[in-house]
């Protein structure tokens, strides 16, 4: 059900609300004092309001003395006319004298004007919870009443007595010479303050005493006439509000509705909740109401109460800006990293220093232009304005279509909700499959290190340090983990009769088809992009009922509600924020995305699921939900974990992306805390990396990796316990590696090797102690180390093919050099074009790494 009075908020208080946060977020920055940024906020918001209120009280002026220029007139007509005869002369009267009874209602302009401002405050204000505590001066709290008078033990809140004072005095200055009606309106009004703000707490009552004071200011101050003067380079040029109105309707649309659209639209499935199914274009309809509300309404209010000479300005300024934030959108649309649901960057180096000379630059050209072509803004500028506007309206509603079909397609997930039952059996052998997305190898000796228990958890095991994926990423790095040599990109690409996606899906059923032909009990758990979606189509099993499926991702996540509630609200707001960001020239970068909070002041006390870390990663607050949904998963196995006593062996294949999150997590114990505060231990154990100290999202994808594998162990005890750990086969692998920047000399030109050096672990059944192997392995080796001597003659069971590691020294490893991960975009027969490469010896120095052209 649409929320309209919701949606009518959006437009007329909401601009004024984030303007508010804005304000108030940056100040508090600045100075970390509530009572500070409170002033600081009044100041600005009534600057900024104050030509409207000196063009208001003209209009209500003019409209006073127009008024009573015409009262005789009136007088004697209603006199001497009675019904409709009267009407008809009074219409005439008022034709006559270019008059409309509704213009009556400029006299209220000015009371019309605070109501949204007023709004927009106390939703803001009241609400802050970071004032609970905080003192100002004699006021203990600001998130409570002042309370700072008692009588006989009945408490006083005196700071809004002392702003009626402030208001009642403020108004009979301004009131002065006025008749007593006049001087009754603004009595009322001061009245009705004091009850709606009386219990209110102390931080906005503070906010508004200061407007109060501001006004007594405004109104004591000798009136000043202010003559402006049209410039003269708008001479001979007629205003035209139509192509105004067309200006601000695309920038409404451009950062309300065609922005946002686009990021939904390019991955829908990361703004739908499994478990909370929602079409996430609703989030489209606040967006866009929003961006109405930031601009049209109010730019349209603005130029409503200008001058005709300022309707001009006005007219050539949202000329200028359109063509500001239209470039702006296109030429610095560059990548900040991988975008999460919140939208926020894992790696968001938005600071954009460089950038500040060539966006004045650009800034300074589009003014330029408009001068010089000032002659032809007004005759032809509304056809392109036209076009814009049906342009963006046209892009925005076919990315809508897009999102509403992509959500369509997620459908299958509603039948895909079952809690996992994991079996494994103590009388007959076990294979266990763990593909950890993007773990790299090079990290996990750190993790031993520092955590030498992991050893003896992790008893049986050989780790393969020399180990290569086919591509840098899961689309191309993952088919070959799962399938063998015949799924490798360069293979997959020989095959361009068929589609990406069908060989991708063929893969993931390799295995499983294998050993359930060999008669094991075979489990699959979020098989990566089956059926090329983000969150994993399980029918692609449903032609072997033998194969059980499960989506385990955020199955056991206790705070997945929270987050979806949390998510709901900061959308509502953050897609138009998003699109804000977008538009603005790329030096108000790091101002507008503020570390992914686009400066919401209460983020710290109200919302735990958008992480905010320091630039060494030492200290975070926040969850990632990404790494939630994947962490509880490993954290449950024990629990999802039943052995028995079978003469059936058990195969599992499960797929998770705790290594692949970017949460700080609470060291040593490398848990999830909404405070993370480590800079003791780091500065204990600094000597951990020899690169020296990390940066937040290294750090990060260290810890993830600790975690994963600090979990796993505490599984592989229980394993013990059930007495299914030592005829168990474990392999633990990665689709591929990541650019870390800890591998020194691992960069070359545009080869980074750290993106293809997979973690691989293998426990074979029966094995003891802890062994490291530098044979050269690729995951592509995963499915023969899973089925040997375990299954005769394995071949697969799609190409008839057998099952090997021969491949690998029977001619070149050609390993995709492509960045294109997107599956949305990289899903035709063959992958997009990129460089190849083929590597002998050491995985990790680009030496060993020679060219082999593009294709």
């Amino acid at each position: 059900m649409i929320d309209i009075l919701g949606l009518i908020y959006q437009v007329i208080i909401g601009p004024l609300e984030l303007l508010f946060e804005f304000i108030f977020s940056v100040s508090y920055k600045v100075f970390n004092d509530p009572g500070i940024c409170i002033i600081i906020l009044s100041i600005v918001m009534n600057l900024l309001a104050l030509p409207l209120y000196r063009r208001a009280n003209a209009l209500q002026k003019e409209e006073k003395e127009k008024t009573d220029s015409l009262k005789d007139g009136m007088d004697h007509i209603k006199k001497t006319f009675k019904g409709d005869e009267r009407l008809l002369v009074l219409q005439t009267f008022y034709r006559q004298n270019d008059y409309s009874p509704l213009h009556v209602f400029r006299g209220s302009i000015s009371l019309f004007l605070q109501i949204p401002f007023f709004m927009a405050a106390y939703r803001m204000l009241s609400s802050l919870t970071l004032f609970n505590g905080r003192a100002l001066g004699p006021i203990s709290d600001l998130g409570s009443p002042d309370a700072l008078l008692v009588i006989g033990g009945l408490t006083v809140n005196v700071l809004p007595i002392l702003m009626t004072v402030i208001n009642i005095i403020s108004s009979s200055i301004y009131t002065k010479g006025a008749g007593i009606k006049e001087k009754l309106q603004l009595y009322g009004v001061a009245a009705v303050f004091l009850v709606l703000l009386y219990n209110s707490p102390a931080g906005l009552v503070f906010y508004w005493t200061c407007n109060n004071i501001f006004s007594l200011i405004k109104n004591a101050v000798p009136r000043v006439k202010l003559r402006i003067r049209e410039p003269r380079f708008l001479s001979g040029m007629n205003a035209d509000g139509k192509l105004f109105v067309l200006c601000c309707i695309y920038n409404a649309l451009l950062a309300g509705l065609l922005i946002p659209s686009k990021v939904i639209a390019s991955s829908t499935s990361g703004f739908v909740f499994m478990f909370h199914m929602v079409p996430p274009s609703v989030y489209l309809g606040w967006s866009t109401a929003l961006s109405a509300g930031a601009f049209i309404l109010w730019p349209c209010v603005v130029y409503y109460l200008g001058s005709v000479p300022g309707r001009k300005v006005y007219t050539i300024l949202s000329v200028m800006l359109t063509i500001l934030y239209s470039a702006d959108y296109i030429l610095f649309g560059r990548e900040y990293g991988t975008m999460s649901s919140s939208l926020s960057f894992y790696i968001d180096d938005v600071a954009a220093s460089l950038y500040l000379p060539l966006g004045i630059t650009l800034m300074a050209f589009i003014a330029l232009v408009v001068f010089l072509a000032k002659k032809y803004v007004y005759r032809f500028a509304v056809y392109p304005a036209v076009a814009g506007v049906i342009a963006a309206l046209v892009l925005g509603m076919i990315n809508i279509g897009k999102v509403n079909d992509n959500y369509g397609e997620l459908g299958y997930m509603l039948d895909q909700a079952d809690y996992a039952e994991l079996s494994l059996s103590r009388e007959k052998q076990n294979v266990v499959i763990i593909m950890l997305d993007r773990a790299p190898g090079f990290l996990l000796p750190y993790c031993f290190e520092e955590k030498p228990e992991l050893i003896s958890q992790f008893d049986g095991f050989t780790f393969y340090p020399n180990t290569v994926s086919f591509g840098a990423h899961t689309n191309l790095g993952a088919p070959a983990l799962f399938g063998g040599y015949e799924y490798t990109p360069y293979a997959m690409n020989e095959r361009s009769s068929e589609l990406l996606v069908d060989k991708h899906n063929e893969s993931l059923k390799v295995m499983p088809v294998m050993f359930l032909e060999g008669g094991f009990d075979v489990t699959v758990c979020d098989p990566s992009y089956a059926g090329y979606m983000h969150v994993p189509d399980l029918s692609i099993y449903d032609e072997y009922p033998g194969i059980d499926t499960y989506i385990t991702d955020g199955r056991y996540d206790e705070m997945a509600g929270e987050e979806y509630e949390e998510s709901s609200v900061l959308w509502k707001r953050n897609f138009f924020c998003y699109g804000l960001f977008r538009i603005m020239p790329p030096f108000l970068n790091t101002l507008l995305y503020d570390n992914g909070l686009y400066n919401n002041p209460d983020y710290e006390n109200k919302y735990m699921f958008t992480p905010v870390t320091s630039p060494d990663g030492s200290v975070s607050r926040g969850y990632d939900p990404g790494f939630l949904r994947s962490y509880t998963v490993l954290e449950a196995l024990p629990e999802i974990t039943s052995v028995t006593d079978s003469d059936q062996g058990a195969f599992l294949m499960l797929v998770n992306y705790t290594a692949h999150s970017q949460q700080i997590l609470k060291e040593p114990s490398y848990e999830p805390a909404l405070v993370a505060d480590n800079r003791e231990y780091d500065a204990e154990n600094s000597d951990r990396f020899p690169t020296g100290d990390l940066r937040d999202w290294q750090m990060a994808s260290y810890q993830d990796n600790m975690s994963s594998y600090i979990l796993l162990g505490q599984w592989f005890d229980y394993l013990r316990e059930q007495g299914v750990y030592d005829n168990t086969r474990i392999i633990i692998v990665a689709d591929h590696g990541y650019d870390l920047g800890m591998v020194p000399g691992a960069v070359s030109g545009d080869l980074d090797t750290e993106f293809y050096n997979p973690v691989l672990l293998v426990k074979e059944i029966n094995a003891t102690g802890f062994t490291v192997s530098d044979e050269f392995m690729t995951n592509a080796d995963t499915p023969f180390l899973a089925v040997r001597g375990l299954i005769e003659d394995p071949v697969n069971p799609f190409t008839g093919n057998p099952i090997s590691m021969l491949p690998k020294s029977e001619g070149p490893i050609l390993v995709s050099g492509s960045h294109e991960y997107d599956i949305q975009f990289n899903n035709g027969y063959v992958f997009t074009p990129g460089p190849w490469y083929e590597v002998q010896g050491n995985v990790l120095d680009p030496d060993c790494w020679e060219y082999g052209g593009e294709g």
